[in-house]
């Protein structure tokens, strides 16, 4: 190859194309520089000290011990959420629904941790309930697609309003206890929280869960035959069904799969955060499942190095508004413009490795 512009190339037929990836570098450099002023822009107009905000988003999650147990605890969250969120990306659904799923895993856990108290069975029992319960919450927006073919778009985010409200009335009608001055349920044995190891920082067991479930994911979907099926389906369904695989069973088993994911966030933020049922607790971690998944190209293996990165950038939005007095709405501005940064990197990275061809 010529003038060392290119190590990619495109096959077609016996034919390879050269492809000035130069150019496209400096495109995406261009792109970057340019979110980058404008983040520094955004925070001279905002912020009481500039100097101090940049130095807040870019290093606060590891600034102390704390902040960054606060880094790996949030991001082991959006690790099953993004894992949750592959697995119905990967059949070709495009389910939104992993914030109601949340809730309903969190309160079925909560429920039994509640009624079982001080055993050594509650812990368990609790974390299956969790996964049962997002399993049958989203295992409704999954047969209507299948026989129905609702939008599951639409139903998926519907049911995480149901999920919302029912969370809340549940608290606030049952599991409140007497005298408490805000809606929240009594606090679980301790038996049942997950535990931290260290102290500086603490690692929260969640985190390894989280990435094991992302494993798990990962191998179900790449390396099994249900997940070749489901991957099928993704695909095209009509090839699928040419071939005799039962796609609206599938389409059951990935929103059953995916749902039993999400309802383990709700264990994992229950257990390993709150230590209590709370209303909002967890709050649009479903959401930004989707992003974390988006961001990683639909493949679970990736979700962890997203979901650390964007659980790094929230956590040090969040640390700027308290030390550079920056508002909440231009923390949410900042954080979009690095994570479009971030996903054309990421982005750049597939497309260079779907084209390079070595000689």
């Amino acid at each position: 190859m010529s003038g060392g512009l290119i190590r990619a190339g495109v096959l077609r037929g016996s034919a390879i194309k050269v492809l000035p990836d130069w150019r496209s570098g400096i495109r995406l450099g261009a792109g970057v520089l340019g979110a980058g002023l404008v983040v520094l822009a955004l925070l001279a107009l905002t912020s009481d000290n500039v100097a101090a905000s940049v130095d807040g988003l870019l290093t606060g999650a590891v600034s102390s011990p704390g902040r960054t147990a606060q880094w790996l605890s949030y991001s082991s969250y959006l690790m099953f959420t993004g894992a949750s969120v592959c697995l119905a990306f990967r059949v070709g659904m495009f389910s939104i629904g992993a914030e109601g799923q949340v809730f309903v895993g969190a309160l079925a856990a909560g429920v039994v941790a509640l009624a079982l108290g001080p055993s050594a069975a509650a812990l368990p029992l609790a974390v299956l309930a969790a996964a049962a319960g997002g399993a049958i919450w989203a295992f409704l927006p999954g047969l209507m697609k299948a026989y129905l073919n609702a939008d599951e778009i639409v139903t998926t985010l519907m049911l995480n309003y149901v999920a919302t409200f029912a969370f809340a009335f549940v608290i606030k009608e049952a599991l409140l206890p007497a005298g408490a001055g805000f809606p929240v349920s009594a606090y679980f044995d301790r038996g049942t929280w997950l535990p931290s190891w260290g102290s500086s920082p603490a690692i929260p067991s969640s985190l390894v869960f989280a990435i094991l479930a992302c494993v798990v994911v990962s191998v179900l979907l790449n390396r099994s035959r249900l997940g070749f099926r489901l991957r099928m389906v993704g695909d095209s369904q009509p090839f699928a069904r040419a071939n005799g695989y039962p796609v609206r069973r599938l389409i059951c088993v990935a929103f059953v799969a995916s749902g039993a994911v999400a309802g383990l966030t709700g264990a994992a933020i229950a257990f390993g955060g709150t230590h209590r049922l709370i209303i909002g607790m967890g709050a649009g971690i479903g959401f930004e499942g989707v992003l974390v998944a988006l961001l990683a190209v639909n493949r679970p293996a990736l979700v962890p190095l997203t979901a650390l990165a964007y659980g790094y950038l929230r956590t040090g939005g969040e640390i700027i508004q308290i030390t550079g007095n920056v508002p909440r709405d231009v923390v949410v501005v900042l954080q979009g413009l690095l994570i479009i940064g971030l996903a054309a990197l990421l982005r750049r990275r597939a497309a260079r490795n779907a084209t390079e061809v070595t000689h």
